[in-house]
């Protein structure tokens, strides 16, 4: 079924499957055409399903690419991609949420701000564990500062250590 409003959009309807094959296939917005009225330029894709099973499912053989940015900066495409990569402009913040409920569900949030920005992982009301089997260093400005953990003991190096 095909619907068409009085502001010109369209929506078609399907019951089923509904399949598009090519070698590729792109969604792209543009400008509306005089005399409409130019508004946001948006794609969704939505799963709702019954309100707990829809699913999008996004894959690559060799990788999948998610941007924001002002147009071309950065490259939506990249032939280098090998795996998933997020990359947003500098002005722009990366935010990985789980939960809604602020100061009790976990956070990692990546903000622009001077001189160069800050990474805050929050674990909110549950821990925040870093492991490996090999070494774990904290480091500031170049080697200047550093907390290395081996399996074999805590290194501290700074040019003042203070323990309290």
């Amino acid at each position: 079924m095909e619907v068409t409003s009085g502001d010109g959009a369209h929506a078609r309807y399907f019951d089923g499957t509904y399949g598009i094959a090519a070698n590729r296939v792109e969604f792209t917005t543009r400008p509306a055409i005089p005399p409409a009225i130019p508004t946001d330029y948006v794609i969704s894709l939505l799963s709702a399903g019954l309100g707990v099973n829809g699913r999008v499912e996004i894959g690559g053989s060799q990788g999948v690419r998610v941007t924001a940015g002002p147009p071309m900066l950065p490259p939506a495409a990249s032939e280098a991609t090998n795996g998933v990569e997020v990359v947003a402009g500098e002005m722009q913040e990366i935010n990985i949420q789980r939960g809604l409920i602020p100061g009790v569900d976990q956070q990692i949030l990546m903000t622009p701000g001077s001189p160069a920005g800050s990474i805050i992982i929050d674990g909110g009301a549950g821990p925040v564990m870093i492991k490996s089997l090999t070494s774990i260093t904290l480091q500031v400005a170049e080697g200047l500062s550093s907390i290395s953990l081996t399996p074999t003991g805590i290194v501290i190096e700074g040019l003042l250590v203070s323990i309290n």
